[in-house]
């Protein structure tokens, strides 16, 4: 089989059957969206593209994606899913990182496309012909085999979030995603697959994260791998959220903390009344913006730990809350058949309860296709070194204090943004905020806090400064403290949706 083997299942179980959905109005039957994938494989074979051939995708977030995604992995292509919101110079450093051999795109940024005519590439148009580039050819009359994955097989370049630096292009093997979407489905369906096909009255998954992320395309397979249909959002806004759960009353959903955050400050909410919980994943969410959105809605937040390189690893489940497993605090239990050490930083593994880097024996990724040294990093023995920190309880359930690169040393004393961040968040004038580590003459580093304050005249941004600093002498231990404070109108985020540490670090001093 191939990625796309959970949806041609679905359209020979029930062809007739609506499984795909946009948010703008348009939806396919199962057997209709196999079909457009089918065309798509027929298209990329028509340009002489094969199996293990890596094809660029830069196209908007939407259904179109879908349909090529889908098409490349029936073939044995190899998608390279780069950002539709990335301009000329990310484009063109994301193409020289991957080496693909074929460019499919779509009208909406042409300028960033003229910028790889020096490269020799071919480019392709979904749609019409355009500005002299051709179109994409589907419905060509093409000779081309359905493919056969084996575990090992690169299936995907996928980048990651950037939050800490420059993202990095991700090699992900199909042996590593079958796993990471058997793992999560037996976790949350309590049993193993394979899974039959949902009723019809079951509501659709929504794929709210885009499909050039890791969890939005892992979001769209799961959704085909546990029976049930999938909705689309191209970009996430509040009013459309509130119009597809009016419209499909979805019963969970998958979200980012960011999204998360923008609900529980919509001035209109939208009606979560058919939601049992929702599942967060992507990034840390804070303590209080959990407190905020379970205590407005009613409705369970419940974790899931995992990444690009290492899929799913730990987790809380509905079931699990209702058993009353839940521990506050926790990024969740690790899953059957993961197998996770806390290390030090010379690579000892570390006993129950003692802090260090979470270590995982088992990878998604073959590494880095850009950067064999950071491969060589994260990979070591089998063993994939996460970058995130934190320890493992007496019952397998593991907690995080932060991020490696973003730990801060204060006069050689270990800070951890987001426990500042944490004490920082409770203020009522403290709308969002990120802390990171600033160079000093003297300390090596001390924290800054950078601050989105809710709106109003009063106090001062100077008073308000000196009233978030001593709030956190007053909680904190006095080396933790952040010794300066900016306020900025937003923070930073990546396409992907995550707070950029690194562009706060060159965004100056304020």
């Amino acid at each position: 089989m191939n990625l796309a083997h959970d949806l041609e299942l679905r359209a020979a179980e029930a062809p007739d059957r609506p499984g795909f959905f946009a948010d703008d109005g348009r939806s396919w039957t199962y057997a209709e969206a196999d079909a457009r994938a089918a065309e798509a494989a027929g298209a990329l074979a028509a340009l002489g593209i094969g199996r293990g051939d890596r094809v660029a995708l830069y196209l908007q977030n939407g259904p179109e994606l879908a349909f090529v995604l889908f098409g490349a992995w029936k073939l044995g292509a190899i998608p390279v899913t780069i950002s539709g919101l990335y301009n000329a110079r990310e484009l063109a450093g994301s193409i020289e990182k991957t080496k693909p051999v074929l460019v499919v795109t779509d009208d909406h940024d042409l300028e960033a496309i003229e910028g790889l005519d020096g490269l020799g590439l071919p480019v392709r148009v979904v749609g019409d012909a355009v500005a002299g580039y051709e179109a994409f050819p589907v419905g060509a009359e093409a000779a081309w085999t359905e493919a056969r994955s084996e575990p090992d097989d690169e299936v995907a370049i996928l980048f990651t979030g950037g939050t800490t630096g420059m993202p990095k292009a991700v090699s992900v093997t199909f042996g590593g995603v079958r796993a990471s979407l058997a793992r999560l489905a037996e976790v949350s369906k309590g049993r193993p697959g394979p899974y039959e096909i949902a009723p019809p009255e079951a509501s659709p998954n929504l794929v709210a994260l885009p499909l050039f992320h890791s969890g939005g395309q892992h979001t769209l397979l799961f959704a085909f791998h546990v029976g049930r249909p999938a909705v689309l959002l191209s970009r996430f806004g509040v009013p459309t959220l509130a119009r597809l759960l009016e419209q499909h009353r979805f019963s969970n959903m998958f979200l980012l903390p960011t999204m998360l955050y923008d609900i529980v400050h919509a001035d209109d909410p939208p009606d979560l009344s058919s939601v049992r919980s929702v599942l967060i994943a992507g990034q840390a969410l804070s303590v209080h913006l959990r407190r905020q959105f379970e205590e407005r809605y009613r409705i369970p937040i419940v974790m899931n730990y995992g990444s690009t390189e290492i899929g799913h690893v730990a987790g809380w489940t509905a079931k699990d809350m209702q058993a009353g497993l839940w521990k506050p605090g926790s990024a969740g239990r690790i899953y059957d058949g993961v197998v996770v050490e806390i290390r030090d930083d010379e690579g000892n593994a570390l006993p129950v309860g003692e802090v260090g880097e979470v270590c995982v024996g088992f990878s998604m990724a073959k590494g880095y296709v850009d950067d064999p040294d950071a491969t060589s990093e994260l990979i070591e023995d089998g063993w994939v070194h996460s970058g995130d920190v934190g320890w493992i309880d007496e019952d397998g359930v593991l907690f995080l204090s932060g991020r490696k690169r973003d730990m801060i040393k204060c006069g050689g004393f270990q800070v951890w943004p987001e426990e500042i961040e944490e004490e920082l968040r409770a203020h009522p004038l403290v709308r969002d905020v990120r802390v990171l580590g600033v160079p000093h003459d003297r300390l090596g580093e001390i924290p800054r806090a950078v601050v989105v304050r809710e709106p109003g005249e009063d106090p001062s941004d100077d008073e308000l400064s000196e009233e978030l600093i001593a709030l956190c002498r007053d909680r904190l231990a006095h080396f933790k403290a952040p010794r300066e404070l900016v306020f900025v109108d937003e923070l930073p985020r990546s396409a992907a949706g995550k707070i950029q540490r690194h562009a706060l670090e060159t965004g100056g001093s304020g």
